[in-house]
Order: C-alpha cells, then sequence, then structure tokens
C-alpha cells in the first residue's frame, strides 16, 4: 500500500520543503492531497502519511505516478505550474520521460465547462515530463467531425481576480500575430516563448473576470496559439505534441465560434496526416476542414483547398488535386475582388504560397504517377520556384527553406542536376536563421536522391558531402 521508493536520494530535497513551508503544510498533509488525487484518476496506489517524510529528508523519490501526481497537487495548490524537475532532481536525473497518447485527458465535452476542464488539466504540473505518442484512425479523426454537432458555448465569467480589458485583449491579440510572425521567419525556435503565451491566456480564461464578447476574442486568441504552437512542434518531429496541440486549439477555436480557425487546423492536422504516411487518416481531416470552411473568408477557402490538395496528391488522386487547385484559385480570385475579411492569421495566403504548396502535391504526384512524371515535375518547378528563391529579408523563411527542399528534389528527380545542387546550396544557406528538423529530413531524403550521381558529377559529389554533414548534425 505505501509507495517504496523509486531511487535512494542524494540528500535533503530542500525544493520540495520550501514549496510546503510556502503552502504552510506538513508532510501529512501533501500525502492526503496525493492519495485523493490518486483516488479522482481511479489509481489504486497509496502513499503513507510519514512516507513525505522520506523524499524531504534523504531526496528519496516515490515509484511513478506519484512524482506526477505530487507536482500536480502542488501546482494546483499554489496556484501556478510547478517544474517537474524543480521538485524532483534526482528523478529527472536517470528517469525518461513517460509515454501518453496525444488525446491524453482531452476527451472532454465541447461547452465552455469542457474546454475549462482541458485548460485546467493542462495547466498541471503533471504532464510537464510527459511525451505524447501519435493517435490515428478514429481517435484522431472523430473529434475533426464532432465538434460540428454541438453550439459554441457561451464564454464569459462573472467571478475571477480581475476583469480583462478591452487593452489586454488587444495587446494579447498583437502577441499572437508576432507569434506566428516568428514561425514564419525562424521555425520551431519560438516553442517555449508561443506554449508560455498559451498559458497566460488560459490562466486568464480559467481565473479572471470577462463578458461574453472577450471570452470569445481570448478563445480565439488561444486557438491560435495551439496552432502556432502546434505547427512549431510538428516541424521539430514531436508529432504526438503537435497533435495534443491542434486538438486543444479545435476546442479553442468551438468556444469562439471560429469555424474559419477551426478549418485552419483541421488542414494543419491533415497536412501532418499526410507527412506521417497516414494517407485516409489525411483525407478524412481534409474533408472535415473543407465542411468546417464553407462559409469563411474565401482566402482561408482558398488555403484549405490548397492544403487539401497534399491529401490528394499523397494518395494518387490526380483529379481531385486538379479540383482542389482549381478551387483554391478562384477563392483566391474572389478574396481579391471582394472586401472579404481575411482573418489576420491568414496574412500570408497569396498566389505564391498556394502555388507553392501545389508545387509541393505535384513532386509527390510524380513519384505516384510515373507515366506523368515529366510534365508533373515541369509544372511543380514553375510552382516552387517564386517561394523558394525569396530574398534573405523576406519574412518567410521557414517557408523558403521548406519549399527550396522541395524544388531541388523537383530537379533531382528529373535529372536537372546542375540546377538541384544550385537550389539545393541556396537551401541549404538558410538552415543558419531556421529551426526544423523536418526539412533537415528532408534534405535527408534530397542527399539520398542525389548519392548515385555524387560519383559521377563533382559539384553533385560535393554538395551530397556538406548534406551528410548538416543531416548526421541534425
Amino acid at each position: 500500500m505505501t509507495s517504496a521508493s523509486a531511487q535512494h536520494g542524494v540528500g535533503p530535497n530542500q525544493n520540495l520543503q520550501l514549496l510546503l513551508d510556502t503552502l504552510g503544510w506538513r508532510p501529512e498533509t501533501l500525502a492526503r492531497k496525493v492519495n485523493a488525487a490518486l483516488a479522482r484518476v481511479s489509481e489504486s496506489r497509496r502513499v503513507h502519511e510519514k512516507t513525505p517524510y522520506r523524499w524531504l529528508h534523504h531526496g528519496q523519490v516515490p515509484h511513478a505516478p506519484v512524482p506526477d501526481v505530487v507536482v500536480e497537487v502542488l501546482s494546483e495548490a499554489i496556484g501556478e505550474p510547478v517544474a517537474f524537475n524543480h521538485v524532483w532532481p534526482a528523478y529527472c536525473a536517470s528517469r525518461a520521460p513517460s509515454l501518453l497518447p496525444a488525446n491524453h485527458r482531452l476527451d472532454v465535452a465541447w461547452d465552455g465547462a469542457g474546454l475549462l476542464r482541458l485548460l485546467k488539466e493542462w495547466s498541471h504540473g503533471m504532464l510537464t515530463r510527459r511525451r505524447f505518442t501519435v493517435i490515428s484512425g478514429v481517435l484522431l479523426t472523430r473529434p475533426a467531425w464532432q465538434w460540428l454537432d454541438y453550439p459554441p458555448p457561451t464564454m464569459a465569467s462573472a467571478q475571477g481576480m480581475g476583469k480583462v480589458s478591452d487593452a489586454v485583449v488587444s495587446l494579447i491579440e498583437e502577441i499572437v500575430t508576432k507569434a506566428q510572425q516568428l514561425d514564419d521567419q525562424q521555425g520551431g525556435a519560438a516553442t517555449t516563448f508561443v506554449a508560455d503565451q498559451f498559458n497566460c491566456v488560459s490562466r486568464l480564461l480559467r481565473t479572471a473576470r470577462y463578458d461574453a464578447p472577450t471570452g470569445r476574442r481570448l478563445c480565439a486568441a488561444l486557438a491560435q496559439l495551439a496552432q502556432t504552437a502546434g505547427f512549431m512542434a510538428h516541424e521539430s518531429q514531436r508529432d504526438g505534441e503537435a497533435q495534443r496541440w491542434y486538438l486543444a486549439g479545435l476546442h479553442a477555436a468551438q468556444a469562439a465560434d471560429d469555424r474559419a480557425l477551426a478549418s485552419s487546423i483541421l488542414g494543419l492536422m491533415s497536412n501532418q496526416a499526410t507527412a506521417l504516411g497516414k494517407i485516409n487518416d489525411a483525407l478524412q481531416l481534409a474533408s472535415a476542414a473543407q465542411e468546417a470552411c464553407t462559409e469563411a473568408p474565401t482566402a482561408v477557402q482558398a488555403l484549405i483547398a490548397a492544403r487539401s490538395g497534399l491529401a490528394f496528391s499523397a494518395a494518387g488522386d490526380l483529379t481531385s488535386f486538379r479540383r482542389a487547385r482549381d478551387h483554391a484559385l478562384t477563392m483566391l480570385n474572389r478574396a481579391h475582388e471582394q472586401t472579404d475579411r481575411t482573418p489576420r492569421w491568414a496574412h500570408y495566403v497569396d498566389r505564391t504560397e498556394l502555388d507553392a504548396i501545389a508545387g509541393r502535391s505535384l513532386v509527390t504526384l510524380a513519384r505516384r504517377i510515373p507515366a506523368r512524371q515529366t510534365q508533373l515535375l515541369r509544372d511543380a518547378e514553375i510552382l516552387l520556384r517564386d517561394r523558394a528563391l525569396v530574398d534573405s529579408t523576406s519574412p518567410y523563411q521557414r517557408s523558403a527553406l521548406l519549399h527550396g527542399a522541395w524544388l531541388s528534389l523537383a530537379y533531382t528527380q528529373a535529372g536537372h542536376l546542375d540546377q538541384a545542387v544550385t537550389m539545393g546550396r541556396r537551401t541549404l544557406g538558410r538552415l543558419s536563421t531556421v529551426t526544423s528538423v523536418r526539412c533537415v529530413d528532408l534534405l535527408r531524403r534530397l542527399r539520398d536522391d542525389l548519392r548515385p550521381s555524387a560519383h559521377r558529377t563533382p559539384a553533385v559529389g560535393d554538395l551530397v558531402a556538406d548534406l551528410n554533414r548538416v543531416v548526421n548534425h541534425g
């Protein structure tokens, strides 16, 4: 019944003692709080009331899940997240994080109470050391359709520590825009900053006073931060974490009554599934995104159609890709003709961006349909060029890195080795300012495609050697 020690400590746990002193708790109080938390999650393990003395005086660490529960209990009592490695430094030195599915504790109701419950769980230190595994199939696609059946909740709170002013929300919205710009310019380098902003907005929704219009704006900001954090995690190949961000963002977008934003998140989920080779999931998610954006601003509809094309290309469906491409261009033309209220998070949607996405799709289709490879690659090269060739002052350096790698792949596949080398070197030059593990992985694929020609062409051999150093280091 008593939780045995997972390892011997190296001395008193002074951090834990200071936290208990701050709360005015005795070790017995901590034991009772931990047991209550264990009972809430149907965990049979219990902690003896005297066991925390061993944690404090001898630095001993209990077996899982007790360390996580202790951090959760302390975080809730103090009112802000407590870092796991602050409470259990000895544990962190010798234990790997636990693995959980990406939707762990996110299966909440599609209403205001459900979102607040999700955010409360998110804020707990219990999950700070967790790593999340990718989910697929119905676990991933069910929420993509489920939210459409529920009306958006009224997010308002008459109780809390202070009222959220319009000035505060406007500041948050500016930070959200800046966070997206950081992603455009630097890739995943600012992930921690974006996660911190998400936690700040989450705290306001849980603890402050605000009216319904303010609540919707806060939820929209939260959803955009989750979308950005999810994309950054995907770029860093932390795909379970990315799915978790996207699912949280979907809940927030639904609470904000923002179907356009929800469709964008679903579109990114589809693109992620495509990258992971989960083609059926990708097609389902693309369909859900298209359903969600039927009344969205036309620029958003254009973006969703372009993203859907990636799923169709991975499935080898040229007809559906062409249909999606035509729809994307039609919607973009309408956006130019109308006084269409394009949301700030979709500011980058223009012909260059849509062409670049379509170019990636065509390179994929060229591999899937060898009989049409020559024409597909020729078209891909044209569509990818504008984004891949932007100069170093462009705000879209991550996109330029990504599409430069795809253009190099297209040249290589078409046998245009001189152009592949030139584009490959230009793309490599962007790595000094952009953080993207996924782009490095794409360069690894370029290296592998070029390698058979390395011994025949010195310039190719030199590039392969440079790519080898980059991908091995990355």
